[in-house]
């Protein structure tokens, strides 16, 4: 089976964590057919010097445009250049484990009627080699929709899709820190299968601010707005509403400190 890395980077990524990235897919014992990469808007000399190394090794196939326009629609614009139908999502400062896409591709092949699957991933904060968390998921279908209420139960850089699902699902949508997490509520309602495997696929980094990004009022608004999404979809009811947003939008004032802290025990 074959299959295509979608990634996206713009002009604050740094260039050795996008090459760190690359040299990952290169070192996986199961190469993509393609890798696409979006430049989400004009970048800076040292990332274009990069990326015009690393279409000397790899089948990269590089789009964009000029203006920056947030994740999701570097995603929907470059699923379009996407000419297999699996495709594995990673992030520009992310590190696939050696196994990280034959394992997918194994299970994707034994699971015909799958359509979502991610994994297991290491969390690091600026070597890859000092692991400090491990974010696990739930594993089979019926755990997963449950979990899905309460929390993202799919690590998206590790995350391995159909692209024909996502896209009869309404594909990646202007959700602000929410893209993924919406999408795949989305494609649960139009009763697609998901999984997820007890393996560590991706290392991924967690050190540029992770905690402030997912911290204060502005991050709570949209966080409510998000669960206005899935209320008014009929994901979840109007008293599973009330108690997600009681429960988790004054945690986003607590100090930095404290919210570290929650992170971390619930990633156990």
């Amino acid at each position: 089976m074959t299959f295509t890395v979608l990634q996206s980077v713009y002009k604050k990524d740094n260039p050795e964590y996008l090459s760190e990235s690359l040299q990952s897919i290169v070192e996986n014992t199961l190469i993509p057919s393609s890798i696409v990469l979006v430049k989400d808007g004009i970048l800076t000399p040292e990332l274009e010097s990069v990326i015009s190394e690393w279409q000397k090794k790899l089948p990269l196939k590089v789009v964009g445009y000029e203006q920056n326009q947030g994740l999701a629609y570097a995603l929907n614009y470059g699923l379009q250049f996407v000419d297999t139908e699996l495709v594995a999502r990673m992030d520009s400062d992310d590190i696939c484990y050696p196994d990280r896409f034959e394992k997918q591709i194994s299970y994707f092949m034994n699971n015909t009627n799958l359509a979502l699957l991610s994994g297991y991933i290491d969390e690091f904060n600026d070597n890859p080699n000092i692991i400090v968390s491990t974010r696990t998921v739930p594993l089979d279908y019926s755990a997963i929709k449950e979990f899905l209420k309460r929390r993202n139960a799919f690590n998206h850089m590790a995350v391995m899709f159909k692209k024909s699902a996502v896209i009869a699902s309404g594909n990646y949508q202007t959700v602000p820190y929410f893209e993924d997490y919406d999408l795949w509520i989305r494609m649960i309602q139009n009763g697609f299968y998901a999984e997820n495997i007890p393996e560590k696929l991706v290392k991924a980094r967690i050190g540029n601010d992770m905690i402030g990004r997912r911290h204060g009022i502005a991050y709570s608004k949209y966080e409510i707005n998000f669960l206005k999404r899935q209320l008014k979809s009929g994901f979840i009811s109007k008293s599973e509403y009330m108690k997600l947003v009681i429960k988790r939008v004054p945690v986003r004032l607590f100090p930095k400190r404290v919210l570290k802290l929650i992170y971390k025990l619930l990633r156990g």
